[in-house]
């Protein structure tokens, strides 16, 4: 089964309902740690509420709270386990200072990079062990314990309870992404159309949307055996949907500069129905991609539009610089579909192999 195949109804339902189930699933999530703590009173158990706030608050996706899950468990052991070492290595003060120092430079060094979450906790562990002397070893050991008790609750809920798969938001971005993109193409495109139209709002939308794309990967891959091996088909999508925006505005733009320009466009019809199958495919991928049709669309040949556009340019009576400054913008945004379109095919491709018995 593709990654691209029609979603479930529940699986839409969720996606549909998401801020009130994320409200539902935090909810359940911190009844079940205070019923452990009433039932089972443990010491600094209140650390198991805030690490299931910290990870789930922000982070409603299964991939996203795994993510997030780790690099808490990971920065919390070994800020524990340093400050554990620094307290049996040395009771001198000066000594205590300085190798805390020399992590906690280490840490905001590295803090900015991948794993940033896990430096962090990592850090501000160390300090709470520090701070408590004696007292902080068994405070680190309690302190980690509820922090992995808090970890296994969000993970559990967020994977058992109405789960919300990254592999889906991610998707469905991306689906609105292109049908976002052929909306504002083929309402440029409309004869009926003598102004510019008004969509500043939508492209900083559509802008957000990537920029969301982007943010999801590492969620996407981390939830999803299928992606795993495809990090770079994902980076290089988020890219290609990025310069295709940027192309799709000065499309636009270019037909309004001047009044003979703009007619010269216009009228050019050859060149107005090549950039209307462009942005008719665009529309159909996305269509595709959220699951409404089976198929990915065979898009033309990138050679062919060229040397189609080139025609058009010479059989054309009044060329102006516009018009192949348009058809030269054309061409890119065709380039451009042509790489989502190889990633789109091999994504399916790979996905349908890794689900085949």
């Amino acid at each position: 089964m593709s990654i691209f195949s029609p979603a479930s109804s529940l699986e839409r339902f969720v996606y549909r309902h998401i801020r009130i189930i994320h409200v539902l699933k935090i909810s359940l999530a911190l009844l079940i740690a205070h019923l452990l703590n009433y039932l089972y009173p443990l010491p600094y158990l209140a650390w198991t509420s805030v690490t299931i706030v910290i990870i789930m608050l922000t982070l409603p996706q299964v991939g996203g709270a795994l993510e997030k899950s780790i690099q808490r468990v990971i920065g919390t052991l070994c800020g524990a386990l340093y400050g554990i070492g620094i307290l049996y290595l040395t009771s001198n003060p000066w000594l205590t200072a300085l190798l805390a120092l020399l992590a906690i430079a280490f840490v905001t060094w590295r803090a900015s990079g991948k794993m940033s979450y896990a430096y962090l906790v990592a850090g501000f562990t160390l300090m709470i062990v520090l701070d408590g002397g004696e007292q902080g070893m068994s405070e680190a050991i309690w302190r980690t314990a509820t922090i992995l008790l808090g970890c296994l609750i969000a993970i559990a809920v967020s994977q058992l309870v109405l789960p919300l798969r990254a592999r889906n938001e991610w998707r469905w971005l991306l689906a609105s992404s292109l049908l976002g993109m052929s909306q504002i193409w083929l309402s440029h495109l409309s004869p009926n159309v003598h102004r510019p139209l008004r969509t500043k709002g939508r492209l900083k939308l559509l802008e957000r949307n990537i920029q969301r794309q982007k943010g999801l990967l590492r969620s996407v891959t981390l939830e999803s055996r299928t992606l795993r091996h495809s990090q770079r088909e994902l980076d290089q999508l988020v890219d290609a949907q990025a310069r295709c925006l940027l192309l799709i505005e000065l499309i636009a733009q270019s037909r309004w500069e001047t009044a003979a320009s703009e007619q010269e466009i216009q009228h050019n019809y050859g060149i107005s129905l090549r950039a209307r199958s462009l942005a008719e495919w665009t529309e159909q991928a996305g269509a595709f991609c959220c699951g409404d049709i089976e198929a990915l669309p065979a898009l033309e040949s990138v050679l062919e539009l060229k040397s189609d556009l080139l025609e058009q340019l010479q059989l054309s009576a009044t060329p102006v610089l516009n018009t192949y400054g348009y058809s030269w913008l054309i061409y890119q945004c065709a380039l451009q579909l042509a790489l989502i379109d190889r990633l789109l095919r091999s994504l399916t491709r790979q996905s349908s192999r890794a689900s085949a018995p």
